[in-house]
């Protein structure tokens, strides 16, 4: 096999496997035709591997047999990880467990008659008597294991802790009823969803939803399993996996089954956003309704209908006149949508699963404004419809081989409308008034989708190997800007019609682009020992429209039971992994570059023009322009961790794990052209020579973050606990691919606390299973303080960026000087004094306590047990079990904020602003909704 990455790679921290930047189009066809010869030469490889056992059929009559078979559930979903035991009829017992595709399989069993067990967490135990095995034969099995029935009483079994890759303790597996204790609200699903899997600007969360990396999440009632952090160092996935959240949906049942859900609230119930006088009253309905069941003996379906109409608010404060009080007031903004989902899932044979998943979304919001500073002339409002086609086919071949092909197309129609045509006006910490410089945009995409994934059980080892590719064209048709925008440093300059920059696009509203990315990969699972699992892998990515077409990433894990026998499992598991994951160049910074390049559209920029009168393109204006730079490389983190996960007492499981990354290559934009320093203003020098701004993305950013996350899970009666706990630093000298530096020539200048730097963060929840069939959930949040950056109001280098920071001050009588809480700070920095670090100022810190009370009835005639009941233990009294009834109907409330604890967004870090320090607006990291400080909902479901 060619050598893909002659690179010598001691250590996975180390690693860093690129093309040199001079390669060509011919070298990445190769990288191409040999990443298709891994996949090839792993297929061969596989067979060899199990050729002999396949091959092999000697069938003498005391010739062993095999018994295997697939874990489901009642509603035929695969069950992984499930506890299988082989006993025989002396009692002699052996034990597996399904893998990631439900399936399990006890190879070398001696002829004669079995009972074999099946259990999962939050199901009950299954066993099936008389399972006759002859000589020589594959005994093959589906057992359909059955939710626990507990009266909504949430009792989870203690973990145990197990070396393969997926079974780390800092990870969290979902499944009914836990499921049940999430929020049913959409909105604060997602955020909740968000928090557990501790994300954060850097690496935001990742939601797959069954397995695929775009679409709107499915409402809860449709998920059958939610898996949070695990296995992160998979080379399946692109992205690292401490912060991967997947998300399986429901097939059919075998019976007919529904649910009708409804959430509302109403002003009357809650408490007043703190930033606004007055509110005008509002309300809000979701409403959920869902069937499923069988189409036929091989066939089920799965359809959900979902319907939203909330009265929501945009708020405003801000401050329009010099020396005014500041101005607040809350604009309706009202939004709805519609849901409809229908599954299909079809058996074609017994070893191959067919499903089919479509999805039509429609959304719309009108009058909505995008900050507190935003005017109501600002408001825009936005339809859009979405549609989603998911197609799979799962097919085993014999016990050991299951290959799953997957493909999605997303189709997606968004028109958004501004309001007003004005010009825009900003105010620099002020207000943003005229009209919304966004415009008028209607952008068509379409997103294809192709994975083909393969797993091989051989022996010892467990193969995964694969690959995704995506596409995106993207059709936008945008006048952005066409309004024209002036940007004023102060309240008093705009009472004094003195601007300091105005800015103007013209030329052609439409383009499309087509992105497209490739990932191969291929891993290994080898368990060397019982109690020690090695996990290696290697992934390959390539990307258009970037000079970078080859991108390597190893991954490596490493497991170990300490103390683990034949006859006693392990209470501690030692886990280490290091790996290099890659972010893709995404489309909308293409669609950037190929639209503003100064040939489609044309931006100039005026310094300090005339007001209100348009001034003209002329030979002291500066084009504008943005492009890729030839050089750029796709940026990566380098990422490493260490975890101990323990168990005690069967009850408590904890898991620490310190974390290491570093990123590498990050994006960044920057102005090439921008004068050299200590020129602007008197005598402006650039270096191309030419008064034209050329805004560059790059891949010259950098960051590092340290964390040690504890989480624990506890359970103990009657009440269920888990929870973890953060402490971190993080430092970066860039924001993102759209933020600018400081100093356009030192990027030195904004090395420092990156602006998600959380010193401690984390969160608390629970569930309490009370007399009278009441349940209640809280979820507790907290945060340490947020960092913020103080700028000035005024572009000091000419580089047309407003990001400029000032001194700390070492004159208190010059007239610059401003004296804060924070510190005395210089907005004219003389030669040699200090410039403020990046992100200097601390925010709030915040907690939230949300809060759910619920009660369930069951009524309707008892349900038939359909499934084989468990057998008594020896000498044991039989566990009475509570009656499943036909219908069930649970009323609650959901409390978000319960505590009604005030959690401000950062507060304004514009020096010159009459705002400075004060707070303007809610968190919006905390909340699905800022209508109120505190929100009460009541729902209402009905099961058949």
């Amino acid at each position: 096999m060619p050598n893909l990455c002659p690179e010598k790679m001691p250590n996975a921290r180390a690693a860093r496997c690129v093309p040199r930047r001079s390669r060509r189009g011919s070298m990445t066809r190769a990288m191409m035709r040999g990443c298709s010869f891994l996949l090839w030469a792993g297929l061969l490889f596989t067979f060899w591997l199990c050729a002999p056992k396949i091959l092999a059929q000697t069938t003498p009559g005391n010739a062993p047999g095999t018994v295997s078979g697939t874990v489901l559930d009642p509603e035929g979903a695969l069950v992984r990880a499930a506890k299988i035991a082989l006993i025989s009829a002396d009692h002699l017992s052996q034990a597996t467990q399904s893998d990631d595709f439900g399936v399990f399989r006890f190879p070398d069993v001696a002829p004669g008659r079995y009972t074999i067990t099946a259990q999962a967490t939050g199901f009950s135990l299954f066993a099936l008597s008389d399972v006759d095995v002859q000589p020589g034969q594959n005994v093959r099995l589906n057992l359909r294991i059955r939710i626990e029935v507990q009266q909504q009483q949430v009792q989870i079994s203690g973990q145990t802790l197990d070396t393969s890759p997926d079974q780390n303790a800092s990870a969290m597996i979902l499944r009914r009823p836990e499921l049940d204790t999430l929020p049913d609200n959409p909105q604060d699903l997602q955020l909740q969803l968000q928090v557990m899997a501790g994300s954060d600007p850097e690496s935001p969360t990742q939601f797959y939803v069954d397995g695929f990396t775009s679409g709107k999440l499915p409402p809860k009632s449709a998920i059958r399993e939610i898996r949070i952090n695990e296995n992160p160092y998979s080379a399946e996935y692109d992205k690292v996996g401490f912060s991967r959240v997947e998300i399986f949906t429901k097939p059919g049942t075998e019976k007919l089954h529904g649910d009708l859900f409804l959430l509302g609230n109403d002003s009357a119930l809650n408490s007043r956003n703190p930033y606004v006088s007055t509110q005008p009253s509002y309300s809000s309905v979701y409403a959920l309704g869902d069937v499923n069941g069988p189409l036929s003996k091989f066939a089920s379906y799965f359809l959900s209908v979902e319907s939203q109409r909330y009265e929501s608010q945009s708020f405003i404060h801000a401050v329009t006149t010099p020396g005014g009080a500041a101005y607040d007031a809350a604009v309706p903004s009202p939004q709805t949508g519609l849901d409809l989902t229908p599954r299909f899932d079809f058996q074609a044979g017994k070893d191959q699963t067919v499903t089919v998943r479509y999805e039509i979304n429609r959304a719309t919001q009108d009058d909505l404004l995008s900050s507190s500073f935003s005017l109501p002339s600002q408001a825009i409002s936005t339809r859009n419809v979405q549609q989603t086609l998911q197609i799979s086919d799962t097919q085993m071949y014999g016990a050991h081989v299951v290959n799953e092909t997957r493909f999605q197309y997303v189709r997606t129609r968004n028109h958004q409308i501004a309001a007003s045509s004005l010009p825009t006006i900003v105010v620099q910490g002020a207000f943003t008034g005229g009209g919304n410089n966004l415009g008028t945009v209607i952008d068509k995409q379409d997103q294809y989708e192709l994975q083909n994934y393969a797993s091989v059980a051989a022996g010892a080892h467990f193969l995964r190997f694969g690959g995704r590719w995506r596409a995106t064209r993207d059709s936008n048709d945008s006048n952005a800007d066409f309004n024209g925008q002036y940007i004023f440093s102060s309240l008093d300059d705009y009472a004094a019609g003195k601007p300091s920059l105005f800015s103007l696009t013209t030329g052609q509203s439409k383009i499309a682009i087509l992105a497209q990315d490739l990932g191969l990969y291929a891993e290994d699972e080898w368990k060397l020992h019982p109690n020690m699992t090695l996990a290696y892998g290697l992934r390959f990515e390539t990307q258009n429209h970037i000079h970078d077409h080859a991108d390597f990433a190893p991954r490596l894990s490493y497991s170990w039971a300490i103390g683990a026998t034949d006859k006693k499992a392990a209470s501690t598991i030692l886990r280490a992994g290091a790996g290099i994951f890659y972010n893709r160049f995404t489309p909308d910074l293409v669609l950037t570059a190929e639209r503003q390049n100064g040939i489609v559209q044309q931006e100039y920029l005026v310094e300090n023009p005339s007001y209100p009168n348009f001034p003209p393109p002329n030979g002291s204006s500066s084009p504008t322009i943005y492009r890729i730079a030839p050089l750029l490389h796709a940026p990566y983190t380098a990422e490493e961790s260490i975890e101990i996960d323990e168990t005690l007492r069967k009850i408590l499981t904890l898991s620490a794990t310190w974390q290491y990354s570093r990123g590498i290559d990050l994006l960044l934009t920057r102005n090439i052209n921008a004068p050299l320093p200590g020129t602007f203003p008197a005598s402006p020098v650039r270096p191309l020579g030419t008064n034209e701004n050329i805004y560059e993305y790059e891949s010259e950013g950098a960051s590092k973050r340290n964390r040690l996350l504890v989480r624990f899970h506890l359970t103990t009666g009657p009440v269920l606990l888990y929870g973890s706990w953060t402490l971190g630093w993080n430092k970066a000298n860039t924001a993102g691919p759209a933020s600018f530096p400081s100093n356009q020539y030192d990027l030195h200048a904004d090395w420092g606390r990156a602006s998600n730097d959380i010193r401690a963060q984390g969160y608390l929840g629970g569930v309490i299973n009370l007399p009278w069939s009441l349940q209640a959930t809280p979820f507790l949040v907290m945060q340490s303080a947020t960092p913020f950056n103080i700028t000035i109001g005024q572009d000091l280098n000419g580089d047309a960026q407003f990001n400029d920071r000032p001194a700390f001050a070492t004159d208190l009588n010059r007239p610059s000087v401003y004296r804060t809480r924070y510190g005395n700070f210089d907005a004219d920095p003389l030669p040699g004094q200090t410039i403020v670090p990046i992100n200097y100022a601390n925010g709030p810190s915040q907690t939230m306590l949300n809060f759910t009370l619920l009660r369930s009835i069951g009524f309707g005639p008892a349900v038939q047990d359909s499934a084989p009941a468990a057998p008594a233990a020896a000498g044991g009294k039989k566990k009475k079990t509570p009656v499943e009834r036909k219908y069930n109907l649970a009323l609650g409330f959901e409390a978000q904020n319960i505590l009604n604890n005030v959690n401000p967004a950062p507060p304004v870090g514009v020096l010159e602003s009459p705002l400075f320090g004060q707070y303007t607006a809610l968190s919006s990291s905390l909340f699905s909704s800022t209508e109120a400080n505190r929100i009460f909902y009541l729902n209402l479901r009905l099961s058949f």
